[in-house]
């Protein structure tokens, strides 16, 4: 994958830090401050956000994981809200 902030038609990526690839392939970043997003880049290059942490401005996206059976995926907010060491967040999002 090759991704360029200053020259995407799509420039919603603007601190990439850790990855995890999908089970069908897809990649989904985690930033790292920038919009706080986690974001799947498809097969096709497509851009799409899947997550954003909203009021953690002192942190980063970290640690995407899928749990054995893909029906769970983990990330955390490293500082949470608080911006402190001990301020860190764990988030699931599961299938329905």
């Amino acid at each position: 994958i090759i991704y360029d902030f200053a020259k995407s038609d799509n420039a919603i990526l603007s601190g990439v830090d850790n990855l995890t690839i999908t089970p069908a392939g897809d990649v989904l970043v985690a930033e790292d401050g920038g919009n706080m997003q986690l974001i799947g880049i498809t097969l096709n290059q497509n851009l799409i956000p899947i997550a954003q942490v909203v009021g953690h401005d002192r942190s980063e996206i970290c640690g995407p994981a899928f749990d054995p059976s893909h029906n769970r995926l983990y990330f955390s907010s490293q500082r949470g809200e608080t911006g402190s060491s001990q301020g860190g967040v764990i988030f699931e999002i599961s299938r329905v």
